[in-house]
């Protein structure tokens, strides 16, 4: 379902402010996808904050709980039960300035604990702060103020919210990510929309016939031999620099503007046959459900030179032979392709190049990480049944460092974890 608006925030906070208000915080539940707080204030009532990245959401129930405990606890939950239970709700208040944020005040005469929790898309998040200490659900993103929307969503009914929730809590809908053929229908529209703009833009690109001024002022130096241009040609000359470096500039920049035509040219055809190919695709299921398209390889694409793992799964894993070949994959790589260092070890990256929602098992990635390690590290290095540490992220998060020495990256959001080397 989609996320709550910022309209819709404020219409929850404003109606159940007044329940929540006064209430004692006397239970705390816990999954892998968000938190349920159980107040009392004359009867029971749940608080419930949904974490799932995309369509974070805030309910407040009375009395029932839909929300399933998960088998195992949690960090924040374990530091709710420790400096939040048995304190009053004193406020709970939309912060207007960062957008879909929630901050729930709780408190008594000895102690005070803050909830602030982002209902923002891709950046969700549950950030407790009490006595001094801190912890958050997730690695924390700097917030920014949101953009301004000018036709916003009609808004939905708290009934609408709500229903729609509970029915995708019992299986009743079927969202259309978890659908294949919506899933690649939605990426379908999204490229052709792409194309179509970039299409557009060349078009007009070659239109403009900018490279003419500078022709203009090129044979009007060279004619006249000297720099009293026509008024409509001064933006063209720079007094500050000789006759001669003048003629040649103006023509310098009129040869580049007619040589990026020409590959904006070839780009065009290029455009135009695969928006046709694209209106006519259809779907096509794969019997092993991977999906309809087949991976491209990487190393092709990138030109770069290094090892390629097949798994099982059918995500492909690479490792470049230099650190300008690991640089040439990840500059090619899919946004959600997954990239993998061995911690405290330079130079050793990988990179698993997968479908866009294909869930790539945890076995495989440690098949990746063991298979990484024995090819980066040297064999003296390298000992059967030695721990190592893992980081893996999305290739989104990471960005080469510029300045820096070839290879040097930074990311975030990324999962770190420990395995023990075996052989592959």
């Amino acid at each position: 379902m989609k996320a709550l608006t910022q309209s819709e925030l404020q219409t929850f906070v404003s109606t159940f402010k007044p329940q929540l208000v006064g209430a004692l915080l006397q239970e705390v539940l816990v999954s892998d996808r968000g938190l349920a707080l159980g107040f009392h204030r004359e009867a029971a009532k749940w608080l419930i904050l949904d974490l799932v990245p995309n369509s974070p959401m805030i309910l407040l129930f009375e009395k029932s709980n839909p929300f399933k405990k998960g088998p195992k606890p949690k960090p924040v939950g374990l530091f709710l039960n420790s400096h939040a239970r048995n304190l009053y709700v004193v406020d709970i208040r939309v912060e207007e300035k960062w957008g879909r944020l929630v901050k729930l005040i709780l408190k008594n005469t000895h102690v005070e604990c803050e909830l602030e929790i982002r209902l923002i898309p891709r950046q969700c998040n549950l950030l407790v702060s009490a006595e001094g200490k801190h912890i958050s659900w997730a690695k924390p993103l700097d917030l920014s103020e949101p953009p301004n929307v000018e036709n916003p969503p009609e808004p939905r009914s708290m009934e609408a919210i709500y229903s729609e929730w509970l029915e995708e809590q019992q299986g009743g809908v079927k969202r259309s990510s978890l659908d294949p053929v919506a899933q690649w229908e939605k990426q379908r529209q999204k490229d052709l929309e792409k194309k179509k703009k970039a299409l557009n833009e060349i078009e007009k690109q070659l239109f403009e016939k900018k490279e003419i001024p500078w022709l203009e002022s090129g044979d009007f130096l060279k004619t006249h031999g000297h720099l009293d241009v026509p008024e409509k040609l001064q933006a063209f000359v720079d007094a500050n620099h000789s006759l001669s470096w003048n003629i040649e500039n103006c023509f310098t920049k009129a040869k580049q503007i007619v040589g990026k035509k020409e590959g904006a040219r070839e780009r065009l055809e290029e455009l135009s046959v695969e928006i046709a190919d694209l209106e006519k695709a259809q779907y096509k299921s794969s019997k092993n459900g991977r999906g309809p398209q087949k991976l491209v390889d990487l190393m092709h694409k990138a030109k770069a030179r290094g090892r390629k793992l097949e798994l099982e799964s059918g995500a492909l894993a690479y490792c470049g032979k230099s650190a300008a070949d690991n640089l040439a994959l990840l500059r090619q790589a899919k946004a959600w392709d997954y990239w993998l260092h061995l911690k405290d070890y330079p130079g050793a990256h990988a990179i698993i190049h997968r479908e866009r929602q294909q869930e790539v098992p945890v076995n495989e990635i440690q098949d990746v990480a063991a298979w990484l390690a024995k090819e980066s590290l040297a064999s003296k290095s390298f000992m059967v049944g030695q721990k190592v540490a893992i980081v893996i992220v999305e290739c989104r998060f990471v960005r080469p460092i510029k300045g820096d020495r070839l290879g040097r990256v930074t990311y975030h959001s990324e999962k770190t974890f420990h395995f023990s080397l075996r052989q592959v």
